[in-house]
């Protein structure tokens, strides 16, 4: 269960008066006034130069390729504008003799689908919505309902009923429009200001065309903590706050959603090189987030197992809750906590991602690199 772009490049040079051929790869030289014996020596030492990068350990590597970020831990509100509704539940209409129907049930529409479209109408709220479903009520007309299910466009006919229960007329479905929740930001890059949260994929986001705005990440006060127990997982109770720093969020990744800042929070500490999945050692780490208010707070986490294969198919971690204070506030890993970075060893190591139902001391964890990655900040 969840736990709920310019970029910058950085290249390691060398001054090469001349280009040397190396495996069969044709030399080219600058007109140059040396002797074969200097010449001799100095194609010796581009060779030995590039057996020693072909033989750097692939870890080595991925951490020179990775810049350094801030980590993160400050709760956020995710605001997130969808093109459409969101089908959450299914509720039949209460007709005249008391019987139940339900129309949209009847043609096909099932829970977690999502309407684009009522007639011909694009529709991304509630409100139009019903609409569009009381003006063919009254008309007697059919709606031509447009929905996506799983990436496929689909289409369906329905005649909507008059309820007398609700006095109105309804298709059978609870929908919900723009999506909002708490979660934790887990880095930011300070140069090309671009960010990674969550640690996980949001459902309810399901147009994932990279460069349009999806929605915000805003400032959040966490003004109560809901703890967890065996079956019951917590939350974070937050409130968005408007001013100050917020983001854009232009990509929703397996790992994580992503965006820029439009102004930069407050450093909370220095920046920290990234960790590769290899350089991630068991044991002691630590976990940022916030209790209460916006203040980031450090807490004694264990990474007590590393997975080749996690969840969806990629690579992370088991961590375990250790601190003493967290796990009497929290019970363990809560909703909200989503994103929340870990280190170890004064890098960033992941993020927490979900929370073990029947053990809140325990849940998943994603490898920081695979954020890097999905952010576009990889291999500058």
């Amino acid at each position: 269960m969840k736990g709920g772009i310019s970029i910058q490049k950085n290249y390691l040079t060398a001054d090469l008066p001349e280009t040397v051929a190396v495996n069969d790869v044709t030399a080219v030289a600058r007109p140059a006034q040396r002797s074969p014996a200097q010449r001799l020596r100095r194609l010796a030492t581009g060779c030995i130069a590039a057996l020693l990068l072909a033989f750097m350990p692939a870890a080595s590597l991925a951490a020179a390729a990775m810049p350094d970020v801030y980590a993160g831990g400050q709760s956020i509100g995710v605001l997130l504008s969808t093109e459409g509704v969101s089908v959450v539940g299914l509720s039949p209409a209460v007709l005249a003799d008391g019987s139940h129907v339900n129309p949209a049930e009847d043609a096909g529409i099932r829970i977690g689908d999502f309407i684009t479209a009522v007639n011909g109408e694009k529709v991304d709220s509630n409100a139009e919505i019903a609409s569009l479903i009381a003006k063919a009520g009254e008309t007697g007309e059919s709606c031509i309902v447009d929905y996506l299910r799983n990436g496929i466009q689909r289409q369906a006919e329905l005649f909507p009923c008059y309820c007398y229960e609700s006095g109105s007329y309804r298709i059978g479905l609870y929908v919900r429009d723009n999506t909002a929740g708490v979660g934790t930001l887990t880095f930011w890059e300070p140069i090309s200001g671009i960010y990674g949260a969550l640690g996980h994929t949001v459902s309810d986001l399901r147009y994932g065309v990279e460069g349009e705005n999806k929605g915000l990440i805003l400032r959040t006060d966490v003004q109560g903590i809901r703890a967890g127990a065996v079956g019951t997982p917590g939350e974070k109770l937050g409130v968005f706050l408007e001013n100050g720093w917020q983001g854009s969020i232009t990509r929703n990744g397996e790992h994580g959603i992503y965006g820029q800042f439009d102004q930069l929070p407050a450093a909370g500490g220095s920046l920290l090189p990234v960790a590769s999945s290899d350089e991630v050692e068991l044991g002691a780490a630590q976990l940022y987030t916030v209790l209460s208010g916006e203040e980031v707070e450090c807490f004694d986490v264990q990474i007590v197992k590393q997975l080749d294969s996690y969840l969806s198919g990629g690579s992370g971690m088991v961590i375990e809750i250790t601190d003493e204070r967290l796990l009497a506030v929290t019970g363990g890993i809560i909703q909200g906590m989503s994103g929340s970075p870990l280190i170890q060893n004064g890098r960033l190591i992941g993020a927490v991602t979900h929370v073990f139902v029947n053990d809140p001391t325990q849940g998943y964890a994603c490898y920081a690199e695979q954020m890097l990655e999905e952010a576009g900040l990889t291999g500058l």
